[in-house]
């Protein structure tokens, strides 16, 4: 035989492998397209189901015993599974292939036999807000909620050895861990304790009881709320003097004298005026540097809940939908009624808020409200009326 026709041949045989090959790819790729469109036909099924765990037999879907009366035109055999959150994995053997899906991945076709459903285990501690998870499993990215809700964002944090997060929700929260395959953990609740502390010496790691006495700039404060970003304080005893909004003097400050008046807000405050300009001195510049501005609610006409909106801060004009055409801002402030039921509700010992002193809430433009001895609230005060004063800080953690 010639070399020519030897060449002729070997270039034909070559030809007719690669078309060969060429035609077994295409018919494989063919045959898993025509796979993964019978998958999302039975995903779509398997999504309207119960949580549980399912089995699928020669396209049949059973719950243990049970046949549901579902059938797939994907007659393969293999186990399904739907969480409460109604995601779903399976795995399925059909036609010498693995279908198998991860509960937050994509469908994969691999030649083969399935490997187990991979389960995450998580452990923690934690040392007051500050908690620790460890897993075998690394590169983990996690999914927070105060609710069992699987709702939320996932967070990709570099770490080595664990996962450290700080929280400052006092109630229960919910987590859960997810790897680059789509595998999660089980939900895993914790709840967070706060820490109830008596004139300390204030540490932003901490995560403080509300109704709890710490020590800043050698000041005894009771905490409001503390949060991730900032703390808000309460002055425990009131200032040396007794104090009213308005004045019996023509001034810059709302006043009230024979028939002249000057109609009261929080920006004409006496109060307002001292504790921003007076108080704040008492402060070291490093916490004065931190204060966080307070934008209050400046419109004497506005009304809410029947009620005047002066003093409501901007967060509560907002949250309940009240309107106000007007704010001002202030760096140091009196306590809410919002802050002052906040407090009430989550600390056993009420004797922190006892006294007789003004809130920023005003119930008309000529009165205001205060707490009594008996810490009832919304009392009517003449804005004449000459009472204790306890400011009220929001201090920047952040920063810090």
């Amino acid at each position: 035989m010639k070399k020519s026709t030897k060449k002729f041949l070997l270039i034909i045989i070559i030809f007719i492998v690669i078309m060969s090959l060429s035609l077994l790819f295409f018919m494989n790729r063919f045959n898993n397209i025509n796979i993964l469109n019978e998958t999302n036909n039975l995903l779509r099924d398997l999504y309207n189901l119960d949580s549980g765990a399912y089995s699928i037999k020669n396209g049949i879907i059973y719950h243990g015993n049970y046949k549901i009366g579902l059938k797939s035109s994907l007659n393969g055999s293999g186990d399904i599974e739907i969480d409460k959150y109604k995601n779903v994995r399976f795995n399925i053997i059909y036609e010498n292939k693995c279908i198998s899906k991860t509960y937050l991945g994509n469908t994969k076709i691999n030649n083969g036999k399935c490997s187990p459903f991979k389960n995450i285990e998580v452990t923690f501690n934690k040392n007051n807000n500050k908690i620790s998870f460890i897993s075998d499993t690394k590169n983990l990215e996690y999914m927070l909620s105060y609710k069992d809700d699987f709702n939320g964002y996932w967070i990709s944090d570099k770490y080595k050895d664990n996962i450290v997060l700080k929280s400052y929700n006092d109630g229960i929260n919910y987590i859960w861990f997810k790897d680059s395959d789509g595998n999660i953990s089980d939900a895993i609740e914790f709840k967070i304790d706060c820490l109830y502390t008596n004139k300390t010496k204030y540490d932003k790691n901490v995560f403080y009881c509300s109704g709890s006495t710490v020590k800043l700039d050698d000041i005894d404060f009771v905490v409001i709320k503390d949060t991730n970003s900032y703390i808000e304080l309460m002055k425990f005893l009131p200032i040396d003097e007794k104090m009213s909004h308005c004045t019996n003097d023509i001034s810059n400050y709302c006043f009230y004298k024979g028939k002249e008046k000057n109609t009261y807000n929080w920006s004409n405050s006496y109060i307002n005026y001292y504790i921003n300009n007076v108080f704040i001195n008492k402060l070291s510049e490093k916490t004065k540097s931190l204060l966080i501005d307070s934008e209050i609610c400046d419109d004497v006409y506005s009304t809410c809940n029947n009620e005047s909106c002066v003093g409501l801060s901007r967060d509560e004009i907002e949250n309940n939908k009240f309107i106000c055409n007007s704010y001002t801002t202030s760096k140091i402030k009196l306590i809410s009624y919002d802050e002052f039921n906040y407090v009430y509700s989550k600390t056993q010992n009420k004797n922190v808020l006892n006294g007789n002193y003004w809130s920023i809430n005003s119930i008309t433009p000529d009165y205001g409200s205060t707490i009594q001895y008996d810490l009832s609230y919304f009392i009517y005060e003449d804005l004449l009326s000459k009472k204790d004063v306890k400011p009220v800080i929001k201090y920047n953690k952040d920063i810090d």
